[in-house]
């Protein structure tokens, strides 16, 4: 079977943290869904499709390095009748009450939703942590499926705890073990065992995950870290130094793991950090919107953090400018600050590489409309008001690039073209959201 060639001219393309950063004028080869060159001269040969992108701008397809997809139904749902007053309640009151009302319905609709959204906004992979306790078995499969449907990278992992009894602990155990079997040869999707934070998990507990991924090729795990203070508390009255020190104990750390938030980690994590090769993932609307503190700039500096959204959206460009601008509001003028598009653009393309290569899949690059990368773009059809050149990228791509990419590619071929969704229907899935939106949230008690 012949591999289809794809080529894209009169665009120009965007790499930010890439030499050059800009390319005016483009020719972007397309050989599948692997990119095969990047020139301001016509490539030779024949093309199955040839597209004029009519001097638009692409910026490489997003990547969300922690996203809750589960969460698309709680836009706008009815506020807890007791008002938490800590992160911990904040978790009993509403997002407890709300996993545990999904269902296979209400699930399917979430993810749908959510991915539609993400895609929309040129996210084109999603490295996501689940949790619905009321469905568990098979609700990884049905993730993996709907991203296959919009055609999006996706890490799935189920949420692990004890907070909801010993059977459902063993499932959501199973349910990851049985995903990291299903999909470790899969090039488009990659399992993760999915924790959700220390401390709502035992030290048998923790025994028994480790125990469980010696059963298998490659793991890594996806777990809160320190996003509240109470997690650190817990580590330290279970007689542990710190949360990454339990996991250290337990072996739970590798070169294909994730650590998410790490607001409150000490200087000797960081240590435990780099030693194992874990990543660390930022999220910052969601740390200010729960009130949990701020991750400090050196440590997200020296760890080469990821971006992700922890579920508060699914546009990346806005996620990278709040959080510019919420850590800008605590700074002195002259203070240096984190630099939002190394994590957005470099950071999260390392960290994506390097999870879908981890598998049994093969090597996959991700992040860059470069050579040997994955044909995922995120097109605009953007007119300037200043120049754009190297020294003026940051500025166009947080405060002028704010309406949604009119064409988004993915695996080479377009999801979306003028705005219009090509593979599936908008007005279907939303209203379908709607509806099991209304049934979720009548569940909550």
């Amino acid at each position: 079977m012949s591999v289809k060639k794809t080529l894209l001219k009169n665009l120009h393309v965007i790499n930010p943290t890439s030499v050059p950063a800009l390319i005016e004028n483009t020719f972007v080869a397309i050989s599948g869904d692997i990119i095969e060159s990047v020139s301001t001269v016509e490539p030779n040969g024949e093309f199955d499709v040839v597209h004029d992108l009519l001097g638009k701008i692409a910026l490489p397809g997003m990547i969300n390095a922690h996203h809750h997809l589960y969460s698309a139904l709680a836009v706008g749902m009815p506020l807890p009748k007791n008002n938490p007053t800590n992160f911990s309640e904040i978790l009993q009151e509403v997002w407890w009450k709300m996993d545990l009302a999904l269902d296979h319905d209400s699930t399917q609709a979430s993810f749908e939703a959510g991915m539609l959204d993400s895609l929309k906004a040129g996210t084109t992979t999603i490295i996501d942590h689940h949790c619905s306790p009321s469905y568990i078995e098979g609700s990884l499969t049905l993730l993996a499926e709907t991203g296959e449907k919009l055609g999006l990278n996706t890490s799935v992992a189920f949420e692990i705890s004890d907070r909801n009894g010993q059977e459902k602990f063993e499932a959501s155990l199973q349910e990851n073990i049985d995903a990291v079997r299903k999909f470790s040869s899969s090039p488009h999707v990659h399992p993760m065992i999915g924790l959700h934070a220390s401390f709502t998990l035992s030290d048998d507990s923790l025994k028994k995950i480790r125990d469980a991924a010696n059963t298998l090729d490659s793991w890594g795990i996806h777990i809160h870290v320190s996003e509240d203070k109470a997690d650190e508390a817990d580590a330290l009255k279970k007689g542990y130094g710190s949360v990454l020190e339990r996991l250290h104990k337990f072996d739970l750390l590798n070169e294909n793991g994730l650590v998410i938030h790490g607001l409150h980690i000490k200087e000797s994590d960081l240590e435990l950090i780099q030693k194992h090769n874990v990543q660390l993932v930022h999220n910052p609307s969601s740390n200010a919107n729960n009130r949990v503190g701020m991750a400090p700039n050196q440590n997200l500096n020296k760890l080469k953090s990821g971006l992700g959204t922890d579920g508060m959206q699914g546009n990346m460009l806005r996620e990278g400018k709040e959080g510019m601008l919420i850590r800008s509001s605590h700074l002195s003028g002259g203070e240096d600050s984190v630099d939002y598009m190394q994590l957005l653009f470099e950071n999260n393309a390392s960290i994506a590489s390097k999870l879908f290569s981890g598998s049994l899949a093969g090597s996959r690059k991700l992040g860059y409309i470069l050579p040997e990368y994955h044909a995922d773009l995120a097109i605009f059809d953007y007119f300037p008001r200043t120049p754009i050149t190297e020294s003026t990228i940051f500025g166009h791509i947080f405060f002028g690039m704010s309406s949604l990419p009119c064409d988004v590619m993915t695996r080479g071929e377009f999801r979306i073209k003028d705005y219009q969704l090509l593979d599936v229907s908008e007005k279907e899935i939303k209203a379908n959201a709607v509806d099991q939106a209304k049934r979720l949230w009548s569940n909550f008690n």
